[in-house]
């Protein structure tokens, strides 16, 4: 996981990364992935969309298992890294 830095919302640990995108339609397509992947989880990013830059937080307000950066959100972290990768790999 590059680049995932610490901080915090409302009180509760997370992590966060931006990712740069050329344009605006691209930084809305990584964004639509994310909401994807989130709906399959059941679990919700702060997402920020801005042009060319997507910035993703991942952390849990509340779970069994507590709050702050738990397994499931340092997992969805590396699958955003990889759809990152995947969305910006030219296709040859």
């Amino acid at each position: 996981m590059n680049d995932w830095g610490s901080c915090q919302y409302d009180g509760i640990d997370h992590i966060e990364k931006s990712f740069v995108l050329k344009k605006y339609s691209r930084a809305l397509a990584y964004c639509n992935a994310i909401a994807c992947l989130a709906e399959a989880h059941s679990h919700h990013p702060r997402i920020v969309i801005e042009w060319g830059r997507v910035t993703v937080a991942w952390g849990t307000h509340e779970s069994d298992e507590g709050s702050g950066v738990l397994a499931i959100d340092r997992a969805l972290a590396q699958r955003c890294d990889a759809l990152f990768e995947q969305m910006n790999t030219p296709v040859s």
